[in-house]
């Protein structure tokens, strides 16, 4: 069962920027090839970061750690999880115009508290995806009866920050990680009408609802639509496959 939260007479708007790993990384990991310029011939002559090492004989470059899964179930009540893999079909959304671009709502956060969550992209009919997180605020009695992992390093609890809302547009390249306890939006696929993109999921999960995911609904005084609001320039939606 979701969380409402109402934010009254506030105003939280936000410009969805490239996604690119330094601003992402308070909320996770970017994965895609750093060079994709290189080929895994050239390996020995180009410069390449330290994570990267030739493999399968040479016909292939390795980029080494570039997210790490992180699975916290032992501190949740049931006490265990499995890895598991799935296919999201997401939709494009319905998106508002703005002025140089479109808007969407953000109405409803969502976080996995014990588990990172991978969403890699597919080819499919639509090929940018948004991506909207936002961190914690501290702990208070609202969400004090979730479950989450506690203790030094760990997400513990607290609702999302609307203050430090964020949004970027990804392309069908990348893919992201989201960090354990990360609130983030349901994911907002980005195209034309009827246009799909799917995605390759990857997550540990109980089978228990609250230790899976938590969501958070948002309401504003006086209107239909919370006004939380990410505008997405043109510009920022012509990443292709």
């Amino acid at each position: 069962m979701a969380l409402t939260v109402n934010i009254g007479s506030r105003r939280v708007q936000v410009t969805a920027q490239p996604l690119a790993p330094d601003a992402f990384a308070p909320f996770g990991a970017v994965i895609a090839n750093p060079r994709p310029d290189v080929h895994p011939s050239a390996f020995a002559a180009a410069s390449l970061p330290s994570n990267a090492v030739s493999a399968n004989q040479g016909s292939a470059i390795q980029y080494r750690a570039v997210s790490r899964a992180r699975n916290l179930y032992g501190q949740a009540p049931s006490g265990s999880a499995d890895p598991v893999t799935s296919v999201f079909v997401c939709a494009a959304r319905e998106l508002s115009p703005a002025d140089g671009g479109d808007r969407f709502t953000v109405r409803v956060l969502e976080r996995h508290p014990f588990t990172t969550q991978t969403f890699a992209p597919l080819a499919s009919s639509a090929s940018t995806y948004l991506v909207v997180v936002a961190p914690s605020l501290a702990p208070s009695a609202a969400d004090a009866h979730l479950p989450v992992p506690r203790g030094l390093g760990l997400p513990g609890s607290g609702l999302p920050d609307l203050r430090g809302l964020r949004a970027f547009v990804a392309t069908g390249v990348q893919a992201v990680t989201y960090g354990a306890g990360t609130w983030h939006a349901p994911m907002v696929v980005l195209g034309e009408a009827g246009a799909t993109l799917d995605f390759v999921v990857s997550q540990w999960a109980s089978g228990v609802g609250e230790e899976d995911c938590q969501l958070v609904e948002f309401e504003s005084e006086g209107v239909a639509e919370p006004r939380v609001e990410v505008r997405i320039p043109k510009v920022a939606r012509l990443g292709r496959l």
